[in-house]
């Protein structure tokens, strides 16, 4: 895991934070033991503070083994490019390691405060990536990825949010801090320009075809809690050019089963399917129509709409669009349509004592 940031104790200047974890067999013969270590340089480039590690570190680093990149906030004020250049340009350097911004604070915080004797930073980050489909609210960024937006100037760039949250357990005397993901980082070219909340995240996921499960509760038609879960979902971007006025239409489909019921109602006949359908498409639908909104009264195309329009229309975006997409785009009109199925209800039909009531 590494870390940049603007330095605090020279102006100017980047500070890199480097956290890794060297395993080893354990005294007893028996196991393994790990062994943590956080290791911190600066330098006016990121290259000098990335080659005055070899002051420090006993063995030289090597960067094909770093998994994430953490940016502090006031780095990403600063300008993105100013700090990630040399990972876009290094050969030793993975182009899908995942890119992150540290919410509020200096990325070397985050790293210090979640790693301890028996905590590593790398294992939490892990664990943030391996359940991050479960409700499809956070997404993952790749260098590959943040290189190719910045290259589109009509592109906005978002890359997701990491916080300390503090967690103490009812036994505990002392509290833990836990590394949590909370929204999006919105980004106007290089420099963070704004935050998109962890309650929008699914939204930008909608529009981005980056829905793998999740849980969606709607009501019954008799007001009962149902949870419905994202089976399969897909979204399309269809730009339609009439009279020169852009509309783009918002194609979203999924699947969903029925995960649990709060109560005895019986929800499996055609009305009340119907009914929980129709739940399921306004919740979609506002969740996507938010982010829109935002998106387009910030002037940050965060969508790719551009790059669907540049598909579409490839003569009329080079005459017209590409060079006012910023205004283009506040000014374009998205209609989203959401069709909904629910196709299954897992091991039973009906709740128990359905019949009773």
């Amino acid at each position: 895991v590494c870390s940049s940031d603007l330095s605090s104790e020279q102006e100017g200047y980047v500070r890199l934070t480097v956290a890794t974890q060297r395993i080893q067999a354990s005294t007893s013969g028996m196991g393994e033991e790990k062994e943590s270590s956080i290791i911190v340089s600066e330098g006016q480039t990121v290259f000098e503070a990335v080659r005055n590690f070899w002051n420090t570190m006993d063995r030289r680093p090597f960067w094909g083994h770093v998994e994430y990149a953490l940016i502090g906030e006031e780095a990403a004020k600063d300008g993105l490019m100013n700090y990630i250049d040399f990972f876009c340009r290094d050969p030793e350097v993975r182009l899908n390691l995942k890119v992150f911004l540290v919410k509020g604070r200096q990325a070397e915080e985050i790293i210090t405060e979640a790693t301890g004797e028996k905590r590593f930073i790398f294992e939490q980050l892990n664990g943030i990536s391996e359940n991050k489909s479960g409700q499809s609210i956070i997404n993952e960024v790749d260098l590959v990825e943040v290189m190719y937006i910045l290259d589109k100037e009509y592109l906005s760039l978002y890359i997701p949010c990491l916080e300390l949250q503090q967690k103490t357990k009812p036994s505990a005397t002392n509290s833990e801090m836990d590394v949590v993901m909370n929204g999006f980082a919105l980004f106007d070219g290089d420099k963070l320009a704004a935050h998109l909340d962890a309650d929008m995240g699914r939204g930008l996921n909608w529009l981005r075809n980056n829905i793998e499960s999740g849980i969606i509760v709607v009501e019954s038609p008799k007001g009962n809690m149902v949870s419905m879960e994202i089976i399969e979902s897909n979204t399309k971007l269809k730009p339609v050019l009439s009279d020169q006025k852009l509309t783009i239409h918002v194609n979203v489909f999924l699947t969903c089963n029925i995960g649990g019921i709060k109560g005895y109602e019986d929800v499996v006949s055609k009305d009340a399917i119907a009914f929980l359908e129709k739940q399921l498409q306004q919740t979609v639908k506002s969740e996507i129509e938010a982010v829109i909104d935002f998106s387009q009264r910030n002037n940050l195309d965060i969508l790719s709409a551009g790059e669907a329009v540049f598909h579409k229309y490839p003569i009329q975006w080079e005459d017209k669009f590409e060079k006012e997409w910023k205004t283009a785009f506040s000014e374009t009109v998205f209609k989203v349509n959401v069709t909904p199925v629910i196709t299954g209800t897992y091991n039973i039909l009906q709740p128990s004592k359905a019949r009773k009531e």
